[in-house]
């Protein structure tokens, strides 16, 4: 996927810019979240990866992926958790650190149609070693993958 800095549009590779701002910012978490939308026929998911940094802010990276139009919302915001543990599980891989949240755009609150994948999808994210965050606390995803679809 190419990636971009979401304040500027540049392109970046991935790996290198990593590699540069973690150096220069050792104390950077990395925090994942990934969100979609559907528009016309196809299905747009915008994955992010914040350089957050404690009482400065975060700094957003992002990739957005097109895919046919999935019609099924449970498939659709299955593929935002699946999108989002696959990149920390690379990033890891690669030998950079863990990300310390995956933000997921899912609601506990019964009342919002995204609770049905809620438990699912922590379940998959916690065995995977990461600490899952959900709305309200998911800022990441609710906000800087939501700004990218």
């Amino acid at each position: 996927m190419e990636y971009r800095i979401l304040a500027t549009e540049t392109i970046v590779s991935l790996d290198s810019y990593l590699s540069h701002y973690l150096s220069e910012n050792p104390d950077a978490q990395i925090i994942i979240g990934c969100d979609s939308k559907n528009r016309d026929s196809e299905t747009v998911y915008g994955l992010v990866i914040v350089l957050y940094k404690e009482k400065k802010g975060g700094h957003v990276l992002y990739a957005k992926q097109r895919v046919s139009r999935i019609r099924d919302r449970w498939s659709r915001l299955w593929r935002e958790v699946e999108l989002s543990v696959a990149l920390a599980n690379e990033l890891q891989e690669k030998g950079f650190p863990k990300a310390k949240f995956i933000d997921l755009d899912l609601n506990p609150d019964p009342r919002f149609k995204s609770n049905d994948v809620v438990r699912a999808a922590v379940g998959l994210v916690e065995s995977m070693g990461y600490e899952a965050r959900t709305k309200p606390y998911s800022l990441c995803a609710s906000y800087a993958a939501d700004k990218v679809c």
